[in-house]
């Protein structure tokens, strides 16, 4: 916390006064120590943080009042808490690409985004609280008539059915490495495939995305689809933050996540969302 200095430079500053002799001079040194003790009070108050939302439900909502999503949620109990450190926390307001995010929280000196697998590539651009946030599986998302259910990638290449899935993720690189053309990584956004599924001429036959993203999807959509029951891949999700935030600041968030994780309350945010 900032020291407070007000008093001893007030009481300086006002000891030096009479020598000008007016009461002019006088309330002009008291406004001087003022100013003084703003600019210092500005140059010793810890960063503030900026929350990155990715257009991913429920992951995160905007706009809908109390529903924040997961990864929202988990923003809303960080602000709140950091206020103890004396750090502001603020949601940027508008969704935005994955890529783009990465890009943000590489270059940028204070910008937060909950919710990246852990990579030695990744671990090389970005900082990870060392507390998983929750785990994700990927499966396959399907029309509501589809009977066959992949339980391997090479029954899923057996299939021969063209496979969709978000342009410039992990997952989607894996899955390339997996199924080459038949992959079809082109979609930014969910709601193409999902109608590329549903109706003739069935461009997709699977969507591939994790379980948290897909069975709400599958769920809110009113589209005859349906989550497929065998599980890919699982892995852990995690906060990142640039490389350049500072080390209390580091420090102030992974003993807040941490004071989440040993309450139980990280864990009743997460099963509102996974299940």
């Amino acid at each position: 916390m900032p020291l407070n200095l007000t008093p001893y430079l007030l009481q300086l500053l006002l000891k030096a006064s009479p020598q000008y002799g007016t009461k002019l001079s006088r309330t002009l040194v008291i406004g001087l120590a003022a100013l003084l003790i703003s600019l210092h009070s500005l140059s010793t108050k810890a960063e503030t943080l900026t929350f990155l939302v990715q257009n991913s439900q429920p992951k995160y909502f905007l706009d809908q009042g109390e529903k924040l999503g997961l990864c929202g949620e988990i923003y809303f109990q960080l602000s709140k808490k950091l206020q103890q450190y004396d750090i502001d926390g603020t949601v940027l307001p508008h969704y935005m690409p994955l890529r783009r995010i990465f890009s943000m929280v590489e270059a940028g000196p204070s910008y937060v985004f909950c919710g990246s697998s852990r990579t030695a590539a990744r671990e090389k651009r970005f900082g990870f609280i060392n507390i998983p946030l929750y785990l994700i599986s990927y499966v396959l998302l399907a029309h509501k008539d589809e009977e066959v259910d992949p339980a391997s990638f090479a029954e899923l290449k057996a299939t021969e059915g063209i496979i969709g899935t978000l342009f410039g993720t992990r997952s989607a690189q894996g899955l390339k490495d997996q199924l080459g053309q038949q992959v079809n990584d082109s979609f930014q956004e969910l709601d193409t495939p999902l109608r590329m599924m549903s109706a003739p001429p069935y461009r997709l036959r699977y969507f591939y995305y994790h379980d948290l993203g897909l069975n709400y999807l599958a769920k809110e959509s009113g589209l005859p689809l349906k989550v497929l029951s065998n599980r890919f891949k699982t892995h852990p999700q995690w906060l990142i933050h640039s490389k350049d935030l500072k080390p209390e600041t580091i420090e102030a968030l992974s003993t807040i996540m941490a004071e989440m994780e040993t309450s139980g309350e990280l864990d009743k945010i997460v099963k509102k969302y996974i299940y």
